[in-house]
């Protein structure tokens, strides 16, 4: 009797057993998957950080109607925003648009100054805040030129000038030469010899070998390359003028370049110096949660070869400042956080001259106001005459 009726109690002690296993493994299961796409989506975001990705003209703003001095064309949050920039079309059209007439919910009309020969009502044209295709369009003789770099031959701009001190231009990251246009008359009118240089991964350079941004880590030997250019041409000091990352290649060469006694001083403009602060301040915009960001930052440590991002940070705030420095930021970047260069501003007011321009996008104080700009531009490196 007794082991009659032990026998239906077996059966649920092993039922039992089986549904604490199925449980046990798709809890196992359901964490390995979250953990594979946590670790999916924090691969995808250091990917884009690293990823090249140039910057090509789209011609894809309809231009609604053209008149004698004024342009309409679709509204959105360029073609709107104060300003100077220019509209361009195929196949090498350009006009300089000024100050908004009138602007609705669907579209704005701007003034416009220069040769509107062959652009109509229909015609798709690309929005452009760099403004000139080349130092032709501001009327300078350049030459283009190859600069011998470790990874072979950069293709660079050459203007020339008076004098041994040069001024060499690094635009920011997916950009090309032409970012370094718009200062370009100002820089040519107080003399200086100016070289725009490219560096791996731009459009006709040489590619790294593993064809990804290294944030400054590695691009900051380009630069010294165009250095040691200039210097076999006649240049004895440098002013170094960074765009976006370019900054971060500015301040990389300054801390790791035997170069780096000889530059006299350095212009930034929105410049990526503090790449955890931008990868936070990016990915707050995505919405993206905070283990992730964190967890993609360490990635893009380990795919740059370094323990942390602090080994690319280009600034401890106050401590590796030690030259002359004009940093412009406007208050609207989207790219970079204007509050980490007004830290750096705050810390050594003794080096940094910082000129926040109210209503600015990224890159595009000049853009906001061209002849203020020009003046502190001017102002700055004047004493160095």
């Amino acid at each position: 009797m007794n082991a009659v009726a032990a026998a239906p109690l077996a059966v649920p002690v092993r039922k039992s057993g089986r549904r604490w296993k199925i449980v046990v493994y798709s809890a196992i299961a359901l964490v390995l998957l979250v953990a594979v796409a946590v670790v999916g989506v924090a691969w995808y975001f250091s990917s884009q950080a690293l990823q090249v990705s140039p910057d090509h003209p789209t011609y894809k703003l309809r231009v609604l109607a053209i008149g004698p001095h004024t342009v309409e064309v679709a509204r959105t949050a360029d073609t709107v925003r104060p300003g100077t920039y220019s509209l361009q079309w195929l196949p090498s059209g350009r006009i300089t648009l000024g100050s908004v007439v009138s602007a609705n919910q669907n579209d704005v009309v701007r003034r416009y100054t220069g040769n509107a020969r062959g652009l109509r009502a229909g015609s798709l044209v690309h929005f452009d805040f760099w403004m000139y295709h080349s130092p032709a369009d501001l009327h300078l003789s350049y030459r283009s030129v190859k600069v011998p770099d470790p990874l072979g031959l950069m293709p660079a701009w050459f203007v020339p000038g008076h004098g041994s001190t040069w001024v060499l231009i690094v635009h920011g990251r997916g950009a090309s030469l032409t970012e370094g246009m718009r200062p370009l008359l100002t820089l040519a009118s107080l003399g200086f010899p100016v070289l725009d240089l490219s560096y791996r991964n731009d459009l006709g350079a040489p590619a790294s070998p593993d064809h990804e941004y290294h944030l400054g880590a590695s691009e900051w030997q380009d630069v010294q390359a165009a250095a040691r250019y200039a210097q076999a041409h006649g240049a004895r000091h440098f002013v170094l003028y960074g765009f976006s990352m370019g900054g971060s290649l500015v301040e990389s060469f300054l801390h790791h370049s035997q170069l780096a006694g000889r530059v006299r001083a350095v212009v930034l403009d929105a410049p990526a110096l503090n790449w955890s602060a931008v990868f936070d301040f990016r990915a707050n915009q995505l919405s993206v949660p905070g283990p992730i960001t964190g967890l993609a930052e360490q990635i893009v440590a380990w795919r740059l070869g370094v323990a942390n991002l602090d080994q690319v940070n280009q600034v401890n705030p106050g401590a590796d400042f030690k030259v002359r420095t004009l940093l412009f930021q406007g208050t609207a970047d989207t790219s970079v956080p204007p509050s980490a260069n007004m830290a750096l501003a705050r810390a050594r007011p003794d080096l940094v001259t910082y000129v926040q321009v109210p209503g600015a996008e990224h890159t595009r104080s000049w853009n906001s106001n061209p002849s203020a700009y020009t003046a502190k531009l001017r102002a700055f490196l004047s004493v160095l005459h």
